[in-house]
């Protein structure tokens, strides 16, 4: 008798080999069957989780805003106040130490296919909209417009490549951060 397989967990450690294999050799290498191997498991239990690639990467693309919605959950002290909750999530949206830093290598590469890639770029759209609303909320408490939770969100899109590049000292980074959330709070 063949043993249950738990299809959630099994697509979950599909795509976690997929997000290791983008991260190590970018995505052109994350072919179905590389991701097998990379998991684990046969090619078939692959496609039996996932009809296509591309569905096995728009899962795989969900995955990274769970483990980053984790992170910050994980990150932000109930008693925190909103200054410091505001500098907690940046900070986790920044490729500061890992596994943010895997996960930023990660998006980078995800956002070269969404320029040609409607599903990819729609699947970011979302943490992209979470990030945008929560700044939007926490920042329109301190009468600030919309336009300060884009002008923040261009802060951490700006600094990532760099940081990630190590073109930028994490302590500049951090600096820019400060100097901008003390114009905001």
């Amino acid at each position: 008798m063949p043993r249950a397989v738990d299809l959630d967990a099994r697509r979950a450690e599909i795509a976690d080999a997929l997000l290791r294999l983008v991260e190590e050799r970018g995505l052109a290498a994350a072919t179905m069957r590389e991701t097998a191997a990379a998991a684990g498991v046969s090619l078939g239990a692959v496609q039996r989780c996932f009809a296509t690639r591309e569905e096995m990467v728009l899962f795989a693309l969900t995955r990274i805003n769970e483990r980053f919605r984790a992170r910050v959950l994980a990150a932000v002290s109930p008693t925190a106040g909103p200054r410091e909750s505001a500098r907690t999530l940046v900070t986790q949206m920044l490729p500061f130490a890992e596994p943010g830093r895997a996960d930023a290598r990660v998006a980078l590469a995800f956002l070269g296919v969404a320029a040609g890639d409607p599903q990819v770029a729609a699947a970011l759209r979302v943490g992209d909209r979470g990030a945008r609303e929560f700044f939007t909320r926490h920042l329109a408490g301190f009468g600030h417009p919309p336009v300060a939770a884009t002008r923040l969100l261009a802060l951490i899109d700006g600094l990532r490549a760099p940081l990630l590049l190590g073109h930028l000292a994490p302590d500049d980074a951090l600096a820019a951060i400060d100097a901008h959330l003390d114009e905001l709070f």
